[in-house]
């Protein structure tokens, strides 16, 4: 009977390695065989707690930058504040750059202010109109309504919003202008059907 772990690379016995100890203490004889075989065993094992100590890290600094970003702090300050035992320098600065602008993105995303409702009215407007359009003329060619139709509905309105907004549905008014613009679509179809 072939290994199961005979065909993983590095990558992929680090990972089921890492997953294994951690849920149930310890390996299984088919994975020690294989990483004996490829590997230094030692050796091995200092990676995956080194990538485990590695992901923590990762995690304390991404937590720190997410409560700065939310406190307002600028880029420089949180360069200034963050520092790190286990990650390069270089590293370090690229990862604090990449996961403020990431938390940026999203605090931007979710930020409501008048101009997001303004043109989430708007956009109720033009998407209900849109998926009114839609399912009226599903329903002229199948002379059927489906609850199955919604989903369509439900993208097309989507993106309609989107397009006036440009905020994803995380942005709550966004969600509730497009949950809206649904439900006004449905009745309006069933109106124009009665």
């Amino acid at each position: 009977m072939k290994n199961f772990y005979s065909n993983y690379n590095e990558e992929d016995l680090l990972v089921a390695y890492l997953y294994m100890v951690d849920h149930t203490g310890k390996i299984n004889d088919e994975m020690y065989e294989v990483i004996c075989k490829k590997f230094n065993y030692d050796e091995f094992v200092q990676k995956a707690e080194y990538r485990k100590i590695l992901i923590k890290e990762k995690g304390r600094i991404s937590f720190d930058v997410h409560n700065s970003v939310q406190k307002g702090d600028k880029i420089d300050l949180i360069l200034k504040n963050i520092s790190s035992e286990v990650i390069e320098s270089d590293d370090l600065k690229i990862f604090i750059v990449e996961e403020f602008e990431k938390f940026v993105k999203v605090k931007e995303n979710d930020k409501i202010d008048k101009d997001v409702i303004y043109k989430s009215l708007l956009g109720i407007v033009v998407g209900t109109m849109a998926g009114f359009l839609f399912l009226k003329t599903v329903i002229a060619f199948t002379h059927s309504f489906s609850f199955f139709l919604l989903g369509p509905v439900y993208i097309i309105n989507y993106f309609v919003i989107y397009g006036f907004t440009r905020k994803t549905r995380d942005n709550l008014i966004v969600f509730l202008a497009v949950f809206i613009s649904v439900i006004i679509s449905t009745i309006l179809t069933f109106i124009q059907i009665i």
